[in-house]
């Protein structure tokens, strides 16, 4: 009852969230870049900006039930193109955290660690629905939509915290650009784990690597295990 009662609450704040981070990639295209270094690599930060509003756009609806089940095939097609488009956001956001950063050494840390995680998540979120492990597939990649999530808390956070710190320095205006990274990125990381948690069917993971296990040991068509099978499963394996 309670995950029941927290889904519509979450549901408007993500879909808010994506919105702010849409808006700030449509923003790109009006305004000065305050980190003069894309400057410098207008075509890495035009493919980030343009693909990460994609991601935002798309990626909420991947985890609506009522989609997946009804749209299966939408799902699956929809799930690879946003995979590869991920791939080419966590990338470049790598780039740019790493070669042009705003916020200097701190930045580096801190997008290196959530960019690297990002683009891990994203890879065994795939690698696990190939193989038909559906729920571990489901957890990677609410890890994967909940860091990329955070570039929208990060401007929700960063943008009030400059009128509260009257006529702000430069180094005050780094200072909290990485703080807000930190702490919209650590937040972001620490609810996907909560949720994970709180909407893990008990024992279904744990089911899908016994049952890939038992496989690699018996690989001949003769051995079969009965395993139990979560609803997400049973629809992803039909035609």
């Amino acid at each position: 009852m309670l995950r029941k009662g927290m889904r519509w609450p979450l549901g408007v704040a993500v879909g808010f969230l994506a919105l702010i981070g849409i808006g700030a990639s449509v923003s790109y295209f009006f305004r000065e870049p305050a980190n003069l270094g894309f400057l410098d690599f207008p075509t890495i930060v035009a493919l980030h900006v343009i693909l990460g509003a994609f991601y935002l756009l798309f990626a909420p609806f991947q985890f609506v039930k009522r989609i997946r089940s009804r749209h299966l095939g939408y799902h699956r097609r929809m799930g690879r193109v946003l995979v590869a488009v991920g791939l080419v956001v966590g990338v470049t956001a790598l780039f740019i955290g790493l070669v042009i950063p705003f916020s200097g050494w701190a930045e580096r840390v801190v997008i290196g660690l959530f960019g690297s995680v990002f683009v891990v998540a994203l890879i065994k979120g795939f690698l696990h629905v190939r193989a038909g492990r559906v729920a571990l597939h489901r957890e990677w990649m609410i890890r994967a939509f909940a860091i990329a999530l955070a570039i929208a808390t990060q401007r929700v956070i960063f943008i009030p915290s400059l009128f509260v710190v009257a006529d702000p320095t430069h180094g005050q205006i780094v200072a909290l650009s990485v703080a807000a990274w930190t702490a919209a990125l650590v937040v972001h990381g620490s609810l996907a784990e909560v949720w994970i948690r709180m909407t893990r069917r008990s024992g279904t993971p744990r089911v899908e690597v016994v049952r890939e296990r038992d496989q690699r040991r018996h690989p001949g068509p003769h051995h079969r295990v009965s395993y139990p099978r979560s609803r997400d499963q049973s629809l992803e394996q039909r035609p």
